[in-house]
């Protein structure tokens, strides 16, 4: 799996140890409905005897499946759920946790593949935002090696004040393609924040364990952020949508949040304009989001949220210099919207806590 990367999550069924003709059952609209199906979803069905047959059972609904030798009863199988054209759904088999032959009374432990673990990472990049905090990453480096890290890691940054479209647009291109890939394609795999999370998590781990453990910790859970934002984009990639997120770190002030999203089109309908979101934390302008919406037309409708009321009147003040800057660009501006408030879908920005520690929740 390493070697695929997170592109290669869709070619997973080709390379799985047990592989499985691809069966599957149609579902009328009305039951697709009743599950609460949605396409390209992967649900979890149990195989259970019915009248002396094996047959596979998902919230109470049967279905017929021809499952021997491969699955017994008591098997967790997976589905993944496909809307056709007729209107019609169909359940797909992908694979099952354990197979006939298993010793029942001492079943092997299911333990979870990195890739599955990746699918369930929530989103956002909280532990990572933290280690690009000043001085938190440079306490991190082993001892002997941290100058020719540092520098390593502070090539991989912007500079706020000189920044360039194309400097930016080169940057993002870079991170659209992972490590694993350009290995797998024979590409030279140059520095990337995974790959030095990575080299420092290997460092971290020749040294003193109880010393390290909290450190590495932090190192891994941030490599999980990044690399679960690259398999929920090939997902939604596989789907027609786009859904890419990555963080941009700046040598000269705090990082910013960058998400690009669009929905696939559909025929008949207006293609889905391109939104992207940003959101910073910056210890000089508080927190500050923007949305950009691009539509084909080059029409742009931006709306920004500060928590600063004298960040919101600035840019107030200054958004005739940016529709004129948009102008120049070959774009019109549709609509500039200014909010001195927190923007309403967002989340209030908390420490992140240890996995495994108890926290109060609500709804």
């Amino acid at each position: 799996m390493a070697i695929l990367g997170p592109e290669g999550v869709n070619q997973i069924p080709r390379v799985a140890p047990v592989h499985l003709d691809m069966r599957q059952v149609y579902v009328e609209a009305a039951v697709a409905r009743q599950l609460g199906l949605h396409d390209g979803q992967v649900v979890q069905a149990t195989a259970a005897l019915r009248h002396d047959q094996l047959k596979l059972v998902l919230n109470e609904h049967v279905f017929n499946l021809p499952l021997s030798p491969y699955i017994k009863e008591g098997d967790l199988v997976q589905l993944r759920a496909h809307l056709l054209p007729t209107g019609q759904w169909s359940l797909q088999l992908l694979h099952s946790g354990s197979f006939a032959g298993h010793d029942p009374l001492n079943p092997a432990p299911a333990q979870p593949s990195r890739l599955n673990t990746l699918l369930f990472q929530p989103s956002g990049f909280a532990n990572w935002l933290g280690l690009l905090r000043p001085g938190v990453l440079e306490a991190l480096l082993p001892a002997g090696q941290s100058q020719g890290l540092l520098e390593r890691f502070n090539a991989q940054r912007l500079s706020m004040a000189s920044l360039q479209p194309q400097t930016l647009k080169r940057w993002v291109l870079k991170h659209t393609k992972s490590a694993e890939a350009n290995l797998a394609e024979g590409v030279t795999v140059q520095d990337d924040p995974k790959v030095l999370l990575q080299w420092l998590l290997n460092a971290q781990a020749s040294e003193d364990a109880q010393e390290t453990q909290a450190n590495s910790d932090m190192l891994q859970h941030a490599l999980d952020e990044l690399e679960g934002a690259q398999v929920q984009a090939v997902q939604d990639l596989h789907k027609g949508d786009v859904n890419f997120s990555l963080v941009i770190p700046f040598a000269d002030a705090d990082p910013l949040e960058m998400q690009f999203e669009r929905q696939g089109h559909k025929p008949g309908q207006p293609h889905n304009p391109m939104v992207v979101n940003m959101h910073t934390h910056s210890r000089s302008l508080g927190e500050v989001w923007l949305k950009t919406t691009i539509r084909q037309n080059a029409q742009v409708d931006l709306t920004m949220w500060a928590v600063k009321e004298e960040v919101a009147s600035l840019a107030r003040f200054n958004a005739s210099e940016l529709t004129y800057e948009l102008e120049s660009a070959g774009l019109v501006m549709g609509s500039f919207q200014i909010f001195n408030a927190r923007r309403p879908d967002s989340q209030p920005v908390r420490e992140p806590v240890d996995h495994g520690a108890l926290i109060d929740t609500r709804v």
